[in-house]
């Protein structure tokens, strides 16, 4: 896991009194579960260029103590997580793909060429609901019957995240994709083939288009509408 390694070098070196990977290569010794967590961001993050690993490296570090109640480091992960929208660009045929250095302006995070077209992607993480947030943190017991549909404030997120990624895009180019990588409330996933076709249809009825949603960071489960 070479870049990722870098990665917690780094972190280290920038805040070296906090705790989250003071046991990182013992852990991933020990905790297979863990390692793949890892493992997955590190295969992604070897797809950047240089340029764009400098890039991502520095924003990663940068927001690594931004963090939401329940979910630790979000806001390291979520940068971490635009490595999967490259990939993604990459094996889709597309070429230049490069990440966009942040300025004043809220840029998108990559360019690329379609064609010989300059495009650009923006890419958004939703993590679970606060509603599962308190859910995991009680000592209750639940039916499941809370993950049959997609949670209101997923939808509200969605609807959200993909508004304010074309404004962002339109800044750089005419043209692009929002990438949204999705962390749903059933973390079995078993109600996922009708999460897929909720979010079909409530895009369609809103007329989003040129939306990649990614679940979760394992796996390769890619929805394109």
């Amino acid at each position: 896991m070479r870049r990722f390694h870098e990665l917690v070098t780094e972190i280290r070196s920038r805040f070296p009194s906090d705790d989250f990977f003071a046991n990182f290569e013992e852990s991933c010794r020990t905790d297979r579960v863990k390692r793949r967590h890892y493992e997955c961001y590190d295969r992604a993050l070897m797809f950047l260029d240089a340029s764009s690993w400098k890039i991502l490296k520095k924003k990663a570090v940068d927001h690594y103590m931004n963090q939401r109640r329940g979910q630790r480091k979000q806001g390291f992960f979520n940068q971490l997580n635009e490595a999967f929208a490259y990939r993604y660009l990459c094996r889709r045929g597309f070429r230049r793909v490069r990440f966009i250095q942040e300025g004043a302006q809220k840029t998108p995070d990559i360019r690329f060429s379609d064609h010989g077209i300059l495009k650009c992607c923006e890419v958004k993480t939703i993590g679970i609901s606060d509603d599962e947030i308190k859910r995991r943190s009680s000592n209750s017991v639940f039916d499941g019957s809370n993950y049959i549909s997609l949670n209101p404030e997923i939808r509200r997120k969605f609807a959200g995240n993909v508004v304010e990624g074309r404004d962002q895009i339109r800044f750089c180019a005419e043209a692009g994709l929002v990438f949204i990588l999705i962390r749903f409330d059933d973390i079995a996933l078993d109600h996922y083939a009708g999460y897929r076709t909720q979010l079909r249809t409530f895009c369609r009825e809103q007329r989003f288009s040129d939306v990649v949603v990614k679940t979760g960071h394992q796996g390769n489960r890619i929805l394109r509408v």
